[in-house]
């Protein structure tokens, strides 16, 4: 019987190794309110397009465990980016780092061409259609109208059908 004890001993104590977290590699614990912003924040890099947070491919796993390791040794959110950045390119942020002022522009620009295009469409039909119009005179005023004429050919048009 102590054989027997013995054996059931070391399993349990083998279990309890195998179980732990420092078997797997994780010597820290791993914050999931980080690890979701941070998983927000990337994009899957195997050319899906998805976010990562909403991706499930081979790929996507892979970051995800990458970013488990790296939230388990410590490293902050920055740090993370900047890993990852260095690894997959700056292709795998959701939104450009507010530090490059090229990437801002890039993001930026395309709307502002798109209003500035909208003003000069306008700004032109402005010109050539309306300004046309109200050049012409085709509707002319009361006050400048002469009504005797009209006057006239009203009870000329009048008198032909009553």
């Amino acid at each position: 019987m102590p054989g027997l004890r013995r054996s059931v001993i070391g399993l349990a104590l083998g279990l309890l190794l195998m179980a732990s977290p420092v078997a797997w590699g994780q010597t820290g614990v791993v914050d999931e309110a980080l690890f979701k912003e941070i998983e927000k924040n990337l994009m899957c890099t195997d050319g899906c397009g998805m976010y990562l947070v909403a991706c499930d491919n081979a790929t996507a796993e892979k970051m995800r465990a990458e970013i488990r390791e790296k939230l388990a040794e410590g490293a902050t959110a920055d740090q993370i980016y900047k890993y990852m950045i260095s690894i997959y390119g700056e292709e795998v942020m959701a939104a450009p780092p507010p530090d490059n002022p090229l990437n801002i522009t890039a993001w930026v620009l395309p709307f502002i061409g798109i209003l500035a295009g909208g003003l000069v469409i306008y700004m032109a039909l402005d010109k050539w259609v309306f300004y046309r119009h109200r050049k012409t005179g085709d509707e002319e005023s009361l006050e400048t109208a002469d009504l005797a004429e009209y006057e006239e050919i009203l009870d000329a048009e009048i008198k032909k059908y009553y």
